[in-house]
């Protein structure tokens, strides 16, 4: 009963009492306090132990046997690490090996992001000790140390080209800042860096993309990003070495040894003639500052005997020092955005209308064919008219630039004067002269390299355009017409070209019809200076004009000196043959060409000029290659 009076009023209850109360007692005679447990019950828990005791069995001897290599390499891993020796990059040399870059020692501050404070409030302390005294403001420092993973344990760049001082002086107090480091690296200090920098490029540090693409890259490394930095990269970089450190469980260096030693990479030499190199520059700059409207200039120098490239001028053009070494940001946006494009190397991707500097070719075709010879003349009136074929009240005049034309002329009068009309009835046919007709034309450009890309060991040259129908119907929509013909003879309408392609072409007129490949590098040489690799001349095809219509053509070009419209040069110490080219580039705008080779008889250089928006190319490209082919032939 005193059971039921205290659970009716809430108060405690012992458990004796409910076994002692009397009446409780009755209630509960026919009740059990404890049950049996059944048998299955036991059988189903054996079994759930047993197989997790046989799963953890498996396991641990698949770890032991089948992934013993596996978990033996984590385990090293987290003991040891290895960092990268930044290998030297190989130096480049002209042609009579005059160096035009070195290597300046620098200081990168770099971070171990695993060594990092894992305390959020830690590292934000670090970097307030840090950032005034490699003087960047606190904010900055902060975005770089944030875009680092704290998992990972290569080394990020900080900041490049720390300066001495405080080089040494953050060495000297590493302790308080765990997870930096100070690595010891270079720069490139490139040799009159305007004059060679399409030529040779510039190096910037690895992307993720170098990063995938070659494990042998470290995080820190530079990388060769244009030029021959970039086409040589894998022969001037060399490889890196390796030290290897053992830490402890808080990243505490306990052992260090160099595993793989650095080698610094191969030396490069180009074919570059670095005196004519300045001197083109030179002149083409004076003569581009002095040309009102003119946006630009290229000019190329080959040796028509070899392909090799003698110099390389893009204008206007840039310092490659602002990529490396102690040059600023600023530096580097003022030329990255920079509306005339100094970046843009115009000698191997720009792409022109090459005007009248087509025509050698249109008539070396044209005598190769048989729908000329030396002897044919055509009368040069100013003009040609051609009638619609389906309407021939619809006339349609193609003129001359000389108003009233040149009378009778032949093939080598037609060169010297540049007469339109001439190359209109060749390359498309007028009277009783049936033309080469578009398909002709376009194989034989491509014969003389025009409309592919040349081979030269530069990346990402451009190919220009030679138009036919198929090219005009699926790049414009449009029917082919006689007058496309007629503009394609001329080199205007749709007709691109390289600067680089027009001198692979004239090195083809000059040595006799030989199409050799243009390249810039002559040589590789290892740590001894022992030639590993050397560039041969490389023929692309030959004979595939006849020695006696090329003679007829260069015969043009001689007299284009004499008498045409390069008569200026006729002063030089050597003979020279050439030929101008005015070709139309927009709204009363035109390109400024002349393409040149010397000496007339026996040719050592073909020198291609152009001055962008220029105007006529006798007026303002014929003195550029006046006076860099007197200095040529006359320097000592």
């Amino acid at each position: 009963m005193d059971y039921f009076v205290k659970k009716s009023e809430k108060w405690s209850v012992e458990p004796e009492e409910i076994l002692l109360d009397p009446q409780s007692a009755e209630k509960l005679d026919d009740s059990k306090f404890e049950l049996p447990i059944e048998a299955k019950n036991f059988l189903i828990l054996f079994w759930c132990v047993a197989l997790a005791l046989g799963l953890f069995a498996v396991r641990a001897g698949w770890m032991q046997v089948a992934g013993a290599q596996k978990y033996e390499a984590a385990a090293a891993s987290n003991k040891t690490r290895n960092y990268p020796i930044l290998a030297r990059r190989g130096i480049v040399y002209d042609r009579d090996l005059r160096p035009l870059v070195e290597n300046v020692p620098s200081f990168d501050l770099v971070t171990i992001p695993a060594d990092l404070p894992r305390n959020k409030e830690e590292r934000r302390e670090l970097i307030a000790r840090l950032a005034p005294i490699i003087d960047v403001p606190e904010a900055l420092l902060a975005e770089q140390f944030a875009r680092v993973k704290l998992a990972q344990i290569n080394p990020a760049l900080i900041m490049e080209n720390v300066a001495r001082d405080t080089a040494l002086f953050l060495e000297t107090k590493l302790d308080l800042f765990p997870g930096i480091e100070i690595k010891k690296n270079s720069y490139r200090l490139y040799a009159d860096g305007a004059y060679f920098s399409h030529v040779m490029g510039y190096v910037g540090r690895v992307s993720e993309n170098d990063l995938e693409r070659d494990p042998g890259f470290s995080s820190i490394d530079y990388v060769g990003k244009s030029g021959v930095e970039l086409s040589y990269d894998r022969s001037l970089r060399g490889s890196n070495g390796i030290i290897e450190r053992e830490v402890d469980a808080i990243s505490d260096v306990r052992k260090e040894k160099q595993v793989a030693k650095d080698a610094a990479g191969e030396t490069v030499v180009l074919t570059i003639d670095g005196p004519l190199q300045k001197k083109l520059t030179d002149a083409l700059a004076r003569q581009l500052a002095a040309t009102e409207g003119a946006d630009g200039a290229s000019a190329v120098a080959l040796d028509p005997q070899t392909g090799e490239i003698l110099a390389l001028v893009s204008l206007p053009s840039y310092d490659n020092n602002i990529f490396g070494g102690l040059a600023s940001r600023e530096s580097y946006r003022d030329v990255r955005d920079d509306p005339k494009t100094p970046l843009f190397d115009r000698a191997v991707f720009g792409q022109y209308p090459p005007g009248s500097s087509i025509k050698p070719f249109i008539a070396a075709m044209a005598l190769q064919e048989g729908v000329i010879t030396s002897a044919t003349t055509v009368v040069s009136t100013g003009s040609i008219s051609v009638p619609n074929q389906y309407n021939p009240d619809i006339v349609y005049t193609f003129h001359d630039w000389k108003t009233g034309g040149h009378g009778l002329v032949n093939v080598i009068k037609a060169l010297s004067e540049s007469v339109n009309t001439f190359f209109y009835t060749v390359g498309g046919g007028h009277g009783d002269i049936a033309g080469l007709g578009i398909s002709r034309i376009k194989e034989y450009l491509g014969l003389f390299g025009f409309g592919g890309a040349t081979g030269v060991d530069l990346a990402g040259e451009n190919n220009g355009t030679v138009p036919d129908p198929a090219w005009k119907k699926e790049v414009l929509r449009e029917g082919w017409s006689l007058g496309d013909t007629y503009n394609t003879s001329i080199g205007q309408g749709n007709l691109l070209v390289t600067p680089l392609q027009l001198a692979q072409g004239y090195a083809a007129l000059a040595n006799g019809g030989t199409l050799f490949r243009p390249f810039v590098v002559k040589s590789v040489l290892d740590k001894d200076k022992r030639v590993i690799m050397e560039n041969k001349s490389q023929a692309v095809r030959a004979s595939f004009i006849d020695a006696k219509n090329l003679d007829t053509v260069r015969k043009g070009m001689r007299e284009t000196v004499l008498s045409g419209t390069a008569r200026p040069l006729s002063s030089l110490p050597v003979a020279v043959a050439g030929k101008t080219g005015t070709a139309q580039a927009g709204q009363n705008k035109t390109h400024a060409w002349f393409s040149s080779f010397a000496p007339y008889n026996d040719p050592s250089i073909v020198l291609v000029v152009l001055v962008e928006n220029g105007g006529e190319g006798s007026v303002v490209s014929v003195p550029v290659a006046h006076e860099v082919l007197q200095w040529y032939f006359t320097r000592k």
